[in-house]
Parts: structure tokens; sequence; C-alpha cells
């Protein structure tokens, strides 16, 4: 997830297509590995019938997962754009962009101990 935080930033400032492309081609990736959280998640909630602390904590990382997979789709879409744009010339300058992913990839990279 991180990675592709700060790739799309890259994809955007200059535009790089071939990052871009890269982008939309790991999405595949995020969801695949979205279901597959979410598919073993739910056979330890069949087998194991986890009580309290535990059932919260299952419940939280099929929250997280499914959070995570939905910001990839945000990139996947920002890159999206980025292709359609080309190499045309931004209306504004991307000021803070490249702030922005390290900020998220503290948000992504904390959520783990919170559990």
């Amino acid at each position: 997830m991180e990675e592709a935080l700060a790739a799309v930033s890259g994809c955007l400032d200059p535009a790089d297509l071939d990052r871009a492309r890269q982008i939309i081609d790991a999405d595949l990736a995020m969801n695949e590995k979205r279901f597959a959280i979410e598919q073993e998640t739910l056979v330890v909630i069949a087998t194991q019938q986890p009580m309290a602390v535990d059932l919260r904590t299952l419940a939280a990382v099929l929250e997280i997962a499914t959070e995570l997979e939905r910001i990839g789709d945000y990139a996947k879409g920002i890159a999206r754009i980025t292709i359609r744009m080309g190499i045309e010339p931004f209306v504004k300058p991307l000021i803070d962009i490249h702030a922005w992913p390290k900020e998220q990839a503290t948000c992504c990279t904390g959520a783990p101990g919170l559990l």
C-alpha cells in the first residue's frame, strides 16, 4: 500500500505514464490480497468461534483490509486520470503532492499497532 501511495504521487509530478500503468496493474494484486485476507478471516471465525476481543480484532482486520483496498482503488483512479491527461501541464502546480504519501503511509503503517 505504501508503495502505491508513493507511486501515485510520483506519476503525477511530472507525468510518468509508465508508472501510472504499473499502479493500475498492481491494483489487481491488492484486490486479490484483500480477498485472501477476508477468506482467511472468515475461515477463522467459522472454525475457531472466537469470542469478545478476538472477534473484535478479526472484525477490525476485515475493515482495515477493505479500507486499504479502497485506497488502492483511489490510487488506480488517479493513475487513470494521469494517463488520460498525458503530458499536458496542470492548471495549478502540485505544491504539496510529495508530502501526502508520507502522511498517508504513517496512517497505514500505524494501523497494525492499534490492534
